[in-house]
């Protein structure tokens, strides 16, 4: 009998271009937060353990917008991928 393979639990989140000013120059930047974006409130906690207020961006955020290694970083452990 062969075993039917299990279920990976769905880990919810989403990437948003919010505005940070952790780097050098303030910028807009990708961040990744918990549940779904319908879910949210105004601001929220990203992975990288910073909170931001969270607006619509638009196509110019999303293109110009630089990703959060950090919070990259924690998606990839969680699923357990190499870093």
């Amino acid at each position: 009998m062969i075993d039917a393979p299990r279920p990976r639990a769905v880990q919810r989140y989403f990437w948003l271009p919010v505005a940070d000013e952790s780097g050098d120059d303030y910028a807009l930047r990708r961040h990744a937060f918990p549940g779904s974006r319908l879910d949210t409130a105004t601001s929220a906690t990203a992975y990288c353990g910073e909170t931001f207020a969270l607006a619509q961006p638009s196509e110019m955020d999303w293109i110009r917008a630089r990703t959060c290694q950090p919070c990259n970083s924690a998606l990839k452990r969680m699923k357990g991928w190499p870093q």
